[in-house]
């Protein structure tokens, strides 16, 4: 292929980088910092990539400028004029709306460029969406399909939504749920999602650490509104990149909308006995989501809510997602068993890294 890149620089968009110039296609990548494509240049290192100079090109701007941009780079970059497809990554990752517009103005602004760019110089268009654009939905299961209107957990779900609605049916629409860290090495640039769940006890426990517990684990009493068998579908980086890039490859697969989803996702008990057990917490019950609040009876009750309900709106939605597409499309492929081993190597690297602080 011959493509254009938004994103390269972020988390989820060096895998993509290296997993198209592995398979060896020409990438033309539009970064912002040049700090940040120095460390994506040295992590394509680790991989003895690129091989071939010519397959890699970087270009500095403005993702919201990108269309004005594009005249004089065709110019001075002949080469441009071949791009044929564009995989947009590029995204801001705000939960909530800030006083300047994001993530708003970053996820629907660039899809509003995007559409102008695509008449200067035609190109097949695939984003990289959510699969939470759905928003809370009153079943359990999300077909793949392009959703009406939700009830939004936050304004990321409903920024990527609106994004959707300009490109439905003129652009693949590629969703994954909740990215983790990498298979083998527990990488990881961009500490959202299960990492939010993970750092929020990690917290907790070291709040805790001077009560009366005696070296015992603490109870808690801590009631969570959540099932007990809800579940947090995570996915691993590499395996969410190595999917994205299978599945443009094939034309097939052009305009239509797949979930790069678990097919066995964890429940919220198995990771609470899990996180449990390594910071030595105890006594969370799940209550479900109609459960009534219940107030702290005591300082310790209460530094626990509050660490708790700075997660719990971003965990308060858990369908079901259907893969009928993905698996007719990449059926050899799929993600690995959530194990203890692999959740041990995600919360190292992050607490080795001080969960990207």
């Amino acid at each position: 292929m011959q493509l254009f890149l938004t994103g390269a620089t972020g988390f989820l968009g060096e895998y993509l980088l290296r997993d198209l110039l592995e398979r060896g296609h020409e990438v033309w990548c539009l970064y912002r910092q040049p700090a940040k494509r120095l460390d994506t240049v040295r992590f394509l290192s680790d991989f003895d990539l690129p091989r071939q100079a010519e397959k890699l090109h970087w270009l500095q701007g403005d993702l919201l400028t990108l269309a004005d941009c594009w005249p004089a780079w065709l110019q001075e970059h002949p080469g441009l004029g071949k791009v044929d497809q564009l995989l947009h990554c590029a995204a801001a990752m705000q939960l909530h709306l800030t006083a300047d517009g994001e993530p708003l103005r970053t996820n629907l602004g660039s899809a509003s460029v995007l559409l102008r760019l695509v008449e200067l110089q035609p190109m097949q268009v695939h984003l990289v969406s959510t699969a939470y654009v759905c928003g809370r939905q009153e079943s359990a299961w999300v077909p793949e399909f392009v959703h009406h209107r939700g009830d939004f957990v936050n304004s990321y779900e409903e920024s990527k939504w609106q994004a959707e609605q300009l490109w439905a049916g003129r652009a693949t629409l590629l969703r994954p749920s909740i990215i983790v860290g990498d298979t083998f090495t527990g990488r990881c640039t961009s500490f959202f999602g299960w990492y939010l769940f993970m750092q929020a006890v990690q917290l907790l426990s070291r709040l805790i650490e001077d009560g009366d517990a005696d070296g015992q684990p603490v109870d808690l009493q801590l009631v969570l509104p959540f099932s007990a068998t809800d579940t947090m579908n995570i996915v691993p980086v590499d395996f969410v990149a190595q999917s994205v890039v299978r599945l443009i490859e094939n034309p097939a697969n052009h305009r239509r909308v797949f979930h790069i989803t678990h097919p066995n996702p964890p429940t919220y008990n198995r990771i609470w006995q899990y996180v449990s057990s390594r910071v030595g917490l105890r006594g969370v019950g799940f209550a479900g989501t109609a459960a009534q609040t219940v107030q702290p009876r005591n300082e310790l009750e209460r530094l626990a809510c509050c660490q708790m309900e700075s997660v719990l709106d971003y965990f308060g939605n858990n369908p079901l997602f259907e893969r009928s597409n993905y698996v007719q499309a990449l059926p050899d492929l799929s993600p690995p068993e959530i194990t203890e081993e692999l959740m041990d190597l995600w919360l190292a690297y992050a607490i080795d890294n001080d969960w990207g602080q």
